[in-house]
């Protein structure tokens, strides 16, 4: 093979890229051409995998006397020798997934599914992964939205974990402080477990909202980062003044029956174990909702707007903005709205099936809204991409389960 050939080639192609006068692009080119050449870069990277790893394997490097493969290459690239190590064991999975590889190669999946699945391939689920590859390749190729994507492979490895009978222990909250002695500054850091993130989140969104909009009142210009920490100092405010009983916090979480045993979401989209909300029920208010087979609930209401449980239940189903640019803003009041699939202007009713989660930007910019639907629309509402996620590899393996059951 004319390797130096088949070098010069691809530098020519990236010459006259390079080259390329994008001024002189119309929209429509402008956006093949960015299209283009992210899916190439992909493809790119996806052939590269394999020599990278028998490179490695060879060790052809050890002729430089370099600790590493990565610091053996990088020193040759000039470039950072994490990065090249990371890249090194993406090349070593990679080349052990053949249909990730060839989805990519032909433009179906990118090198973030690539990463998606090296993360949670670990080496104790491997033996699954090389099972499901397949249906895991196929059910990615079929989301648009890469964060669908993402939780179908968290639900996928905490269903193999069931399987494999490795149970963990829930992730617990830690927080530390330390106040200088001399300044008298708090420094803050630790984490949170989803469940606790969702509840202190949620609550500190709606204080920066409010001090934002206090801020813009009185003519105040504050970094992001400030308006947090007033908002903290404003619920440690809020606790001392406090007087009996405080509230339960309230969270809300989609929990699986006897179909889908090991589905736990919370209401923002992020999967977390039964295991994980145990902790929590004696402490929170759980709302319930029921869906028929086809993910509806039945009623209708004659108000214009979308309020309480009937807005909630519509978040709790779309879980995301339904906007048909695929935007992956969470269903929560701060940063979404219901919005009427046929305007209520039009005769269109205020009921589950002509609701639809749209965030704030899309819902409330005319220009980025859209045009009104088609007067044929099914009124429904808009296919629950979740269930289909959920159900596009569980049914595929087991095919006793009905996939039209919530």
């Amino acid at each position: 093979m004319d390797v130096e050939g088949l070098l010069g080639e691809l530098r020519g192609v990236v010459d006259r890229l390079a080259a390329l006068d994008v001024s002189a692009l119309d929209s429509v080119e402008l956006q093949g051409v960015v299209v283009g050449l992210q899916v190439e870069a992909s493809r790119l990277a996806a052939a590269s995998a394999v020599p990278l790893h028998v490179w490695e394997v060879e060790g052809g490097w050890r002729s430089s006397r370099a600790r590493t493969a990565g610091l053996a290459l990088a020193n040759r690239v000039h470039r950072c020798h994490h990065q090249v190590a990371a890249e090194l064991g993406r090349a070593a999975k990679l080349a052990e997934m053949p249909l990730v590889r060839r989805a990519v190669l032909e433009g179906r999946l990118s090198m973030d599914h690539v990463d998606l699945f090296c993360r949670y391939a670990t080496e104790t689920r491997w033996p699954l992964f090389q099972r499901d590859e397949a249906v895991l390749v196929e059910a990615c190729v079929g989301l648009s939205l890469f964060a669908d994507a993402r939780k179908l492979v968290r639900y996928w490895a905490d269903h193999v974990d069931h399987e494999l009978g490795d149970t963990k222990r829930p992730v617990r909250s830690e927080v530390e402080t330390s106040r200088s002695r001399d300044t008298g500054e708090l420094t803050l850091r630790g984490h949170l477990s989803p469940v606790d993130a969702e509840v202190f989140g949620n609550e500190l969104d709606r204080l920066v909202r409010d001090i934002r909009l206090e801020d813009q009142a009185n003519g105040v210009d504050r970094p992001i980062a400030q308006q947090r920490a007033a908002a903290l100092l404003r619920m440690a405010q809020r606790s001392n003044g406090a007087t009996g009983t405080s509230g339960r916090p309230l969270f809300q979480v989609i929990i699986g029956d006897a179909t889908v045993a090991r589905l736990c979401e919370l209401a923002s989209g992020h999967v977390i174990t039964p295991e994980e909300l145990v902790p929590h029920l004696g402490t929170a208010l759980v709302e319930s909702f029921l869906f028929d087979e086809r993910h509806r609930l039945v009623g209708v209401s004659k108000q214009r707007t979308f309020t309480g449980r009937l807005r909630r239940a519509i978040q709790i189903r779309d879980r995301r903005c339904q906007h048909e640019s695929g935007c992956p803003v969470p269903a929560t009041d701060l940063r979404s709205d219901i919005d009427h699939i046929v305007p209520w202007a039009h005769g269109g009713v205020t009921s589950p099936g002509n609701g639809r989660v749209q965030c704030t930007t899309h819902n409330r910019h005319q220009h980025l809204h859209g045009p009104p639907p088609a007067a044929d629309r099914p009124k429904e509402g808009p296919p629950d991409v979740p269930a289909a996620i959920r159900w596009r590899w569980v049914h595929v393996h087991y095919h006793d389960i009905d996939p039209t059951a919530a």
